[in-house]
């Protein structure tokens, strides 16, 4: 599980429904790459980061691209 993702989404959008409307993305999804059972590509990574207002090496660390 990706703790710092899921607290930040936390932090700023209160939970992971909004989060994943404010990308027009499935709640799933969301749920899968916080819980570590899908990647974001580094475009994906980026935009959640600034979605998320932080860098994308605070919430991804040095992780590999899909």
């Amino acid at each position: 599980m990706n703790k710092a993702l899921k607290v930040r989404i936390i932090e700023i959008f209160g939970t992971q429904a909004d989060f994943a409307q404010a990308l027009g993305a499935d709640e799933s999804f969301i749920s899968r790459v916080v819980r570590g059972r899908r990647d974001l590509d580094k475009v994906d990574q980026n935009r959640w980061a600034k979605a998320l207002k932080c860098k994308r090496e605070t919430i991804f660390g040095n992780k590999r691209y899909k």
